[in-house]
């Protein structure tokens, strides 16, 4: 379909808007040339994933990249005029060569900076081809925050023959697109299936016609080329919404789009998943007040799909500004709940079901993910050899009855006397027990972090140090235990972060610590004061700004922490160290493990609340709308209540963790403020 504008409605759609400046929408694939003409006078941005390197861009990611931008945002009188010139781009450089071009966690990443960035609409061009369905924890949590912060990804299909699920695509919130051939009937390589049903639609998918990077213009076909499509179209969509005076609700035009689509014709309309876009339909339902079910009698196949077992299709539906945008009992409406669960537990929830992989799937992990992870080190030998090795080198002959060699403390002191040893071990770090990582010290500090580890072997040995924060990169490489367990490498290259403690010491100090600071705030605050009415008496004629600290300080850290407080705050930094399960790969995670590490954030809010007669209840994280470029924010919640007055209200302390380096950092201050009942 080598004119859009033939599509029904587009030429009323492009007559109602050109997209609006309000409407932010993201794409996630390569580096376009947006120096080609088709984009002189957008409003768009271009930024390369932080968690790159420095390799070059392949043509073909960066050829992929500018033609289906230009489906989106080319401009008015150029060789491409696209569905939403007016609207703001993000285009998002995530996968730049065949290493990085299908990775979930590099897809994770660059959905939870868009969000960051207020992407309303995430066009993702990747496809990560899975014959389970089943995805990766970290992607499932990105697409979990952008439904729950209102936004939407949409996504291809995939082009290979329905022989393989794609992710994102497959996922259930997630906008799955299938190309259509000029004649309206399923290209042949489309795919389809049970996992697409409920949240899928088919667009034009063949001669699509967009920018090349040499300046010219070319067709092309795919589901690729189809999803941009649709994602211009919902981007005009929600930028006419807004236009007309409504609050920008992608999620709506989602679920109106794929209620109103109409059902596939000609050879192969069996592989079509979900139905034809009907743009027209779509506008009539939205701006003329029809009812959507007006359009369910010959479009009752594509309404009454029913997800397969295995694949359940829920669409959350936002909530409807008008009654004409009901929608009749369909795909998720009847799948709602009388109170949403909370998003920790969805995101728990989510991201330990289904995500076994089959052998001929391998996890794609395709260069370091940052980690952060809070457990205990210990030691292993690999093999018998080494251990044989090491049980004749320190003194207490071969075999396994030795003894020697298992005890960590002459570990520690063999080590002190032959440093470089430590390298023929492999240094474990478990997570609640379980062996998790491999940790592998690089570069030119390796010889520190060994040593290191050594100290902390022999601080848990002496019951001096009971918890050990470890950042890291996460590797593809592999270690294999004696007995077999095989765990993932993590690289470490410096002392930072690297910490051992006991959680009743760090309690303590984190406690003193607060209280020192407001007292010493207190006196300062008394000092500013004292100046000031003397400035205003005429006794001084220089003025000095009044400390800020002063006038800020929150007298009930003034009150010294009791035993219960201490005691209090050592339960929590417990129960965040010994949750389970969790994944310190990914960023809720490793904001959580930081909050605890730290610890002055926490010990701030229970020596608040505490003195001030509330009792902890509970925790909770929420992707942060506080964040800056390049940043990847987390808020820490914790909500305290009144156990002698229930009717008082309950309170919360917020505080943000910033994530998007190997060792995550506190970020602003903590706030305070009556919890919502």
């Amino acid at each position: 379909m080598p004119d859009l504008n033939t599509l029904p409605g587009v030429l009323r759609l492009r007559a109602l808007t050109q997209g609006d400046p309000r409407v932010l929408t993201a794409v996630i694939d390569g580096s376009p040339v947006i120096d080609h003409p088709a984009f002189e006078g957008a409003d768009v941005t271009s930024v390369r994933g932080y968690w790159l390197d420095d390799r070059d861009n392949s043509d073909g990611s960066t050829g992929h990249a500018t033609h289906i931008t230009s489906v989106i945002f080319g401009q008015p009188g150029s060789e491409v005029p696209g569905l939403a010139p007016r609207a703001r781009g993000l285009f998002i450089a995530s996968g730049i060569d065949d290493d990085t071009a299908e990775s979930e966690i590099g897809i994770a990443r660059a959905i939870e900076y868009a969000l960051s960035q207020g992407a309303q609409i995430i066009h993702c061009a990747f496809c990560h081809p899975s014959q389970t369905g089943s995805t990766q924890s970290w992607l499932t949590d990105a697409v979990l925050k952008a439904e729950e912060a209102g936004a939407i990804i949409v996504a291809p299909a995939g082009n290979d023959y329905g022989e393989n699920w794609c992710s994102p695509a497959a996922m259930p919130t997630v906008l799955a697109v299938g190309a259509l051939a000029d004649d309206g009937a399923p290209m042949h390589f489309t795919n389809f299936g049970s996992r697409y049903d409920g949240h899928s639609i088919m667009g034009p998918g063949e001669n699509v016609l967009g920018a090349k990077t040499d300046g010219t213009v070319v067709n092309q076909k795919g589901t690729s080329v189809a999803a941009p499509v649709l994602t211009g179209l919902i981007t005009a969509i929600t930028s006419a919404l807004v236009q007309a005076g409504h609050a920008p609700k992608p999620q709506l035009v989602r679920n109106v789009l794929i209620a109103t689509a109409r059902p596939c014709t000609g050879s192969g309309a069996e592989r079509c998943i979900g139905g034809q876009v009907a743009v027209d339909r779509a506008l009539e339902v939205l701006f003329d007040g029809v009812p959507v079910a007006s359009f369910a009698a010959d479009n009752a196949r594509i309404l009454a799909l029913q997800p397969a077992p295995d694949a359940p299709s829920v669409i959350p539906e936002p909530p409807s500004p008008a009654s004409q945008y009901q929608f009749p009992p369909h795909s998720s409406a009847t799948h709602h709940t009388d109170e949403p669960p909370q998003p920790r537990e969805v995101y728990l929830r989510e991201e330990r079901r289904g995500v076994a992989l089959t052998p001929s799937v391998e996890p794609s992990l395709m260069y370091p993910a940052r980690t952060f992870a809070i457990g205990t080190v210990s030691y292993d030998f690999g093999d018998e050899i080494t251990r044989d090795y090491f049980a004749e080198a320190m003194g207490g002959g071969y075999g396994v009855g030795s003894g020697i060699t298992n005890d960590p403390q002459s570990m520690v002191d063999y080590l002190d006397a032959n440093p470089a040893e430590a390298r023929r071990l492999i240094w474990v770090f478990s997570i609640n027990s379980e062996p998790r990582f491999a940790v592998t010290p690089v570069g030119p500090y390796a010889s520190d972090v060994y040593d290191m580890l050594a100290a902390l072997l022999q601080g848990q040995a002496k019951g001096s140090i009971s918890v050990v924060s470890m950042p890291g990169s996460a590797e593809t490489g592999t270690a294999t235990l004696l007995n077999g367990t095989i765990i993932r490498k993590l690289h470490r290259n410096g002392l930072r972060g690297i910490y051992g403690w006991h959680p009743a010491n760090l309690a303590k100090q984190c406690l003193s610590a607060v209280h020192g600071d407001a007292l010493k705030g207190l006196e300062q605050g008394i000092a500013a004061k004292e100046k000031a009415e003397s400035i205003a008496a005429g006794a001084d004629d220089e003025v000095f700004g009044i400390d800020e600290l002063g006038t800020d300080t929150w007298n009930r850290l003034q009150i010294a922490p009791s035993p219960e407080i201490n005691r209090a705050v050592q339960d929590f930094l417990e129960e965040i160290y010994f949750r389970a399960p969790q994944d310190p790969s990914i960023s809720v995670e490793r904001a959580l493990n930081l909050a605890a590490t730290n610890g002055y954030q926490i010990a701030m809010s229970f020596l608040d609340a505490l003195n001030a007669g509330f009792e902890y209840e509970s925790y909770g994280t929420e992707y942060s709308p506080f964040s800056r470029v390049g940043g990847n924010c987390w808020e820490i919640i914790l909500r305290f209540k009144d156990p002698a007055h229930p009717t008082r209200g309950a309170r919360e302390y917020r505080f943000t963790i910033d994530v998007a380096d190997t060792l995550p950092v506190a970020v602003g201050r903590v706030r305070r403020w009556a919890a919502v009942r």
